[in-house]
């Protein structure tokens, strides 16, 4: 075969394959960025579940970068701040970072930060100690808990929502994060080693914001006896000033809560920025809203999820993009 029969022949296979294409409509798939947080936390595993609705109900269109790493605080400014095109957070979490409000934002806005789900589950923030020392000690109240001289108190790390949430509770009762860090009483760790820590009794209270069922509470609440603290009514107050109402985790979510428990609460969200296309929004939340079955089932926490009644339940203003497909569903107000 000449050298001119080959090129001839090379370049009908071409032609043919992008006739093919474009016939059958294949377009390259678009890769959007979804932060979550660690692996094995509530909203990295639920991202999993994300990504795969996402591509399925756009018909492959769309593909997910899941990123490993954030949490309640980080997510909001790397949204806005274009490091990601999606992220879990919490409804506080969001409005403080949108008004530039808390030590962790000190006054700089994230203005880019648009709504789009709403309430995909109630997170509930609990003060919980080891039975063994309550009983030992006495400490059955925060007020006592936090004077006690031979306290180990654990709580999330810098980057979380909840130190900034304790940081609420202590200074409602007179003291702050830093105060009750720098007397050795307070250590900032994973979700993980907090457990394990429990189990060796290294630690002797802990202080988290989340949903029922979360793997790591459930863990430490299933392998160590715990007693659940009440929460003062001038805490309450102070954290419904600041975006956490006081609301109600039912009897008997986890291990050892024979009441139901009075606490601060913060519903989890998915949020975008303005900068996202109004395309990519739009089909990014109808695949994941036509999806919800998909995401229940594989997630009990998100049960509660309503999309119908939580749409425009957000201090951040909607994205035009979640606004269009709310809109043909009949559920802007």
């Amino acid at each position: 075969m000449s050298i001119l029969s080959s090129r001839l022949l090379n370049n009908a296979a071409k032609a043919m394959v992008l006739g093919t294409l474009l016939v059958s409509g294949a377009t390259y798939a678009k890769t959007v960025k979804v932060i979550a947080e660690e692996p094995g936390g509530g909203w990295y595993t639920y991202g999993t579940t994300f990504s795969k609705i996402i591509s399925e109900n756009t018909d492959g269109a769309y593909t997910v970068d899941l990123i490993p790493r954030g949490g309640g605080m980080t997510n909001p400014v790397a949204v806005n701040n274009h490091k990601a095109d999606f992220g879990f957070a919490t409804s506080n979490a969001s409005a403080w970072a949108k008004d530039g409000l808390t030590d962790i934002y000190k006054g700089r806005k994230n203005e880019n930060l648009r709504s789009m789900l709403n309430g995909l589950q109630e997170a509930y923030t609990m003060v919980a100690a080891r039975k063994e020392w309550v009983e030992k000690t006495g400490n059955d109240t925060l007020e006592k808990i936090m004077a006690a001289d031979d306290v180990v108190i654990a709580t999330s790390p810098t980057g979380s929502q909840v130190p900034i949430i304790a940081d609420f509770m202590f200074k409602a009762l007179g003291s702050d994060l830093k105060k009750m860090r720098d007397s050795g009483k307070l250590i900032q760790i994973g979700g993980g080693q907090m457990s394990q820590m429990l189990r060796d009794k290294t630690i002797d209270v802990f202080i988290e914001n989340v949903p029922a069922n979360h793997p790591s509470v459930t863990e430490m609440t299933l392998t160590t006896d715990v007693v659940y603290i009440p929460f003062p009514t001038a805490v309450l107050n102070a954290l419904s000033d600041v975006g956490l109402p006081t609301g109600v985790m039912k009897n008997g979510t986890y291990k050892g809560q024979t009441e139901d428990y009075i606490n601060p609460v913060s519903a989890s969200v998915f949020t975008t920025s303005k900068d996202v296309d109004d395309e990519t929004v739009y089909r990014v939340t109808k695949a994941l809203v036509e999806g919800q079955e998909a995401i229940k089932a594989a997630h009990a926490p998100l049960r509660v999820w309503n999309p119908e009644k939580t749409a425009m339940q957000s201090t951040l203003p909607l994205h035009p993009g979640a606004q269009k497909y709310y809109a043909e569903r009949g559920w802007l107000k």
